[in-house]
């Protein structure tokens, strides 16, 4: 058992745990005319999140280890703008969380890197949507509104 990968994977574990609230909260908040659309990918979010706590979870229980059921500070919002930069946040984290338990297997145990590379990839697509989205003047500026923001 290496104990500093089964760290590390619980560390992400507990990054997927906050994704699976911080999303579920921002789709059960969201309004406005474009609810419907970001309620939608709201919770998309929240099942990766949770699909990807499974996976981690399983690995670290393979490897020996106990999988966490602790998670981060989640940040809530009713400002639809806030909830995309906190998503785009949430997702670049993911990502810096993935390369660095890669960098710690690589060389070390070939299946848990493809496993995490498979990972990477859909927390990298994460980043792309969220970025195209806040690049878009109109949706953020339709975004815009709301008042209430807090970690919980």
């Amino acid at each position: 058992m290496d104990q500093a990968m089964i760290d590390k994977l619980n560390e992400i574990l507990r990054h997927e745990w906050t994704g699976v609230a911080q999303y579920s909260q921002a789709a059960f908040v969201v309004t406005g005319l474009w609810r419907e659309v970001y309620n939608e990918i709201f919770l998309e979010s929240a099942k990766e999140s949770f699909g990807h706590a499974q996976i981690i979870g399983q690995k670290i229980a393979a490897l020996g280890g106990v999988p966490t059921i602790e998670r981060n500070q989640v940040k809530q919002t009713d400002d639809l703008h806030e909830m995309l930069k906190n998503a785009l946040e949430f997702e670049s984290m993911a990502v810096k969380h993935y390369e660095e338990a890669l960098a710690m297997a690589d060389g070390k145990n070939r299946p848990l890197v493809v496993l995490l590379e498979e990972v990477l990839l859909q927390e990298q697509d994460g980043v792309d949507q969220f970025t195209m989205i806040l690049k878009d003047p109109a949706v953020a500026a339709q975004a815009k509104g709301g008042n209430a923001s807090k970690v919980g």
